[in-house]
């Protein structure tokens, strides 16, 4: 750090008092070299981010990635201005952030960060230096000011808390506002094209752009990691268009700079009239996204208003009721599974079983857990119901030495520390039941996020598990997909199965499947094996494996864990421990 941080005159802090100080409030003092992306910190940098020294970030990249995916917009505001204007006051910016999680275990550390830009006037900006400090956790902590300029970013909860203010003012005075979701569109393939950094500069640059756009006195923050929130003060429909179509042309207009890369983006618009269709920040949170959802399906004009709509919100209603259910169950583990046999094509010993979620209800039925499953994934609790199978499916493993499983899991979970953080608890319990454990991605969900689970798969396997690519040909087939994932089975979508008898293209498909695998060392399961006829023409495909009504239909598993369905009979259940042939 500069050594003007301690006088010299004899009157002023040795640097020791300031370091004990700064170390006594929780602060931190720093500066960024924007030439170099060079970080220097204070010596108790360590001590306030709780990292030991060797972790402390030295460069502004190290520091986006101690933040996670979302910090090129959570720190948009630190992005200094083209130039620096002569009459600036006071910090040129203030930030709130937590810290992401460091190997699997959350840091629950919230940090303030205030810094000004420093450099000759009307030039760009050298670099800037400030402070960090911890922040309590709580409802306690002051919204700090965003951006420079006249108008301020918000993080999402300081969005939301303006947006619950401007309703009420609305409701108390009268007048009409509108909020808008602004996403930007196609990250994913920015990403995959250009890299993280370019999709990053991609929204930084669109969020500047759209920001510049805002009248004074509108309001505008971060929503999610690519997507911008904003209200429009006093705007009735006609100047929505008029407003949106503004902001749109500032983002598409101009193609945006990723490190010599000319890259090309747009954006969808979801609105919400207020407060004609909203009574709080969250309801008009809900209808802009839904509005989004519309909008991104526009093609020629990418911007939606919401309209209320009869079997909508009795699409919501029934959601709502799935929910309930699922949080019923899930709170009274009425979540159980049924198992579902694997067996070799050549001699037909089943060799695993699949674990499939099913739900007993108050009544005492027995339901398949698909539906709940997929309802799950759409209102933002398959972690939960993933949870609890992993839970049943490591306690009959380690119940049962000579049981091999597989589970599905979604890529949310599959990226949770805390699913992994159990995998890792099981394993050091007993990391032979690991070793039996095949974890399930469907095709579609790792087409989605690819870069993502490779990582995250590459976790998974060094625990001991092994992996499934499951409904393998329901998407679009990527051999990126088995050279950079490597699965270790391969589950051919019973689309492809059931009628092979009498679908030449199927055959085809098929056989080419299995050429494919066998290249690349995966075995593969055949989905929906109905009768002996299939099993004898997918045996000469090539396939390793049949599942399905032939081999035997999914009955419930007994064992421990699931004293619901103790009662039923011995024809429904399976009960005590079940071994397995070699695979």
């Amino acid at each position: 750090m500069d050594d003007d941080l301690v006088s010299s005159d004899g009157h002023g802090l040795d640097r020791d008092t300031v370091s004990a100080a700064m170390a006594a409030a929780g602060v931190a003092a720093y500066e960024h070299d924007y030439a170099e992306d060079r970080l220097r910190w204070s010596p108790n940098a360590g001590e306030v981010f709780d990292l030991p020294p060797y972790e402390v970030p030295l460069s502004g990249r190290a520091l986006h990635r101690l933040i996670g995916p979302q910090a090129a917009t959570l720190r948009l505001a630190a992005t200094p201005p083209p130039v620096l204007s002569a009459d600036r006051i006071g910090p040129d910016y203030r930030l709130v952030y937590d810290l992401m999680p460091r190997g699997g275990k959350p840091q629950s550390v919230r940090i303030e960060e205030s810094g000004s830009w420093f450099g000759p006037a009307d030039q760009p900006a050298l670099g800037a230096r400030g402070t960090v400090r911890v922040l309590p956790r709580g409802g306690e902590t002051v919204a700090p000011a965003r951006l420079y300029g006249p108008d301020r970013r918000l993080d999402r909860d300081e969005l939301l808390q303006s947006l619950d203010d401007r309703l009420k003012s609305l409701e108390a005075d009268g007048g009409s506002a509108v909020f808008l979701i602004l996403a930007v569109l196609d990250i994913g393939r920015i990403n995959a094209n250009f890299g993280y950094e370019a999709g990053d500069r991609v929204i930084d640059v669109a969020g500047e752009r759209i920001l510049r756009r805002m009248r004074q006195g509108d309001i505008f923050g971060s929503f999610s990691g690519h997507k911008f929130g904003a209200i429009l003060n006093d705007c009735d429909e006609h100047a929505l268009i008029i407003a949106t179509e503004r902001f749109r042309d500032a983002v598409r207009d101009e193609a945006i700079d990723c490190d010599g890369a000319a890259v090309r983006a747009d954006i969808a618009i979801g609105a919400v009239m207020l407060p004609q269709h909203a009574l709080s920040g969250a309801m008009a949170a809900n209808r802009a996204e839904e509005a989004l959802g519309d909008a991104r399906r526009d093609l020629d004009r990418h911007i939606t208003l919401y309209e209320p709509s009869a079997a909508r919100d009795a699409l919501r209603r029934r959601n709502v009721e799935v929910a309930e259910a699922i949080q019923r169950g899930l709170a009274e583990e009425r979540f159980v599974l049924a198992y579902q046999p694997i067996a070799r094509a050549d001699d037909r010993a089943v060799i695993y079983y699949e674990a499939l979620s099913r739900l007993a209800l108050p009544s005492g039925e027995i339901v398949s857990g698909g539906p709940y499953v997929e309802a799950a994934e759409k209102l933002g609790l398959i972690r939960r119901l993933d949870m609890r199978a992993l839970t049943l499916v490591m306690a009959d493993l380690q119940a049962s030495p000579l049981l091999k499983l597989s589970v599905n899991v979604s890529p949310e979970t599959l990226a949770d520390p805390a699913w992994l953080s159990m995998l890792l608890a099981g394993a050091r319990r007993d990391g032979d039941a690991l070793k039996r454990l095949t974890i399930e991605i469907t095709e579609t969900a790792a087409l989605s996020r690819i870069d993502d689970l490779r990582h995250m798969v590459a976790t998974v396997r060094d625990i001991g598990c092994r992996i499934a690519i499951d409904d393998f040909g329901s998407g679009h087939t990527s051999l990126r997909m088995l050279r950079d994932i490597k699965p270790d089975w391969l589950k051919i979508d019973g689309a492809f199965i059931r009628d092979i008898g009498r679908d030449a293209d199927a055959v085809v498909f098929v056989r080419a499947l299995t050429t494919l695998a066998s290249h690349f060392g995966i075995r593969t399961v055949a989905e929906f094996v109905q009768d002996e006829a299939s099993a004898t023409l997918l045996a000469e495909l090539g396939i390793s494996a049949f599942q399905g009504r032939l081999i035997g239909e999914p009955r419930l598993r007994a064992g421990p864990g699931a004293a619901l369905v103790e009662g039923l009979d011995d024809d429904t259940c399976l009960r005590g421990p079940l071994v397995v042939a070699p695979a």
